[in-house]
């Protein structure tokens, strides 16, 4: 099993390249000297946030640098910028916020705050962006973890797994580690091993979401549907805003044949997701075909393709769209 089949899903929050900037993907002809782009992240009560992962992005989606910020809540690029508007994607947790900015020549900066109504700010009453047992991970431990993020971000799974194996080498008690080890224990088939992780993660800490989402995503596999569907109820309370708890919620209603329920749970994640994740119309449109709604079934079955052409799922997809096609026909 390839490891972007098996956690896709976890890896658009627990992996990550730790890099100061990627540069590369443009060309430079129309690009004008930028001495520095510094980019602020703060709390909804103003306080820096450090180790925010911060990315910037072109209009066409694609990454042109990326890093974390330091103890003021600050990201410093330097580099050649083509002149234009760009987009900034800010993360720490389970918590995004995302602005526009303009870059004309010289300089540029900007300042990003991080939504209120977030789960980390709700589980500590709103005065603090993490928990208490995030608070006590050494920071040794913290720079395994991260070497952990960058290496599976490239692939590099066996270099991950000793990355993490580090982590908690240094601190047994990490719990967003425990958490990345059980994510690559599904992908490795070992359940038991991974469901076994997930619940000392929670264990040790019962505030971060991330673990209720990959242990229901493990029940699903083991078809556990209800078991899934306590785990990730409990997670989505933690993090209303993040849509992989809706995504694996509907996974489990459609192993459990209630499509009117994954339909709605999929509605939330394809909002929530501002429409950026190609499984969710994938199983949309699967979710739309067993209800019958052709016509819909099609439109999110060719986002899919269209979107994710060469996706190993792509092959099923254009034969549930042949039978969406088929089956409307005989409707008219």
């Amino acid at each position: 099993m390839k490891i972007r089949a098996a956690i896709a899903t976890f890896l658009l929050i627990l992996a990550s390249t730790f890099c100061s900037a990627q540069y590369g993907r443009h060309g430079l002809t129309s690009a004008v000297e930028v001495t520095n782009v510094a980019i602020s992240i703060r709390t909804s009560q103003d306080s820096p946030v450090k180790d925010a992962r911060v990315e910037i992005h072109d209009m066409s989606g694609g990454v042109i640098a990326s890093g974390y910020t330091n103890a003021g809540g600050i990201l410093e690029v330097s580099g050649r910028f083509a002149s234009g508007t760009y987009e900034v994607t800010a993360t720490h947790g389970l918590i995004e916020a995302r602005d526009r900015f303009h870059i004309s020549g010289g300089g540029a900066s900007m300042s990003l705050r991080l939504p209120a109504d977030t789960d980390q700010e709700n589980a500590a009453g709103g005065n603090a962006t993490v928990s208490v047992a995030q608070y006590k991970v050494p920071d040794k431990a913290r720079k395994m973890f991260r070497k952990a993020q960058e290496a599976l971000g490239k692939s590099k799974i066996d270099e991950a797994t000793e990355n993490l194996r580090k982590a908690l080498e240094i601190y047994p008690k990490y719990a967003e580690a425990l958490c990345l080890r059980g994510v690559l224990k599904i992908d490795r088939q070992d359940r038991d091993g991974a469901i076994a992780d997930l619940d000392e993660a929670i264990q040790i800490d019962s505030s971060y979401a991330m673990s209720y989402f990959a242990l229901g995503a493990v029940y699903n596999l083991m078809s556990r549907f209800d078991d899934a569907l306590r785990a990730l109820e409990r997670g989505t309370t933690l993090a209303p805003t993040a849509w992989q708890g809706y995504f694996e919620a509907a996974k489990a209603q459609i192993g459990k044949a209630d499509y009117i329920a994954a339909l709605k749970q999929l509605d939330k994640a394809q909002v929530l997701s501002r429409q950026n994740y190609p499984p969710i119309n994938l199983l949309k449109g699967h979710t739309l075909l067993a209800l019958k709604q052709y016509p819909e079934a099609m439109v999110e079955l060719e986002a899919f393709l269209q979107k994710a052409p060469k996706d190993p799922q792509s092959n099923a997809a254009q034969q549930m769209l042949t039978r969406a096609r088929a089956f409307a026909a005989t409707e008219k």
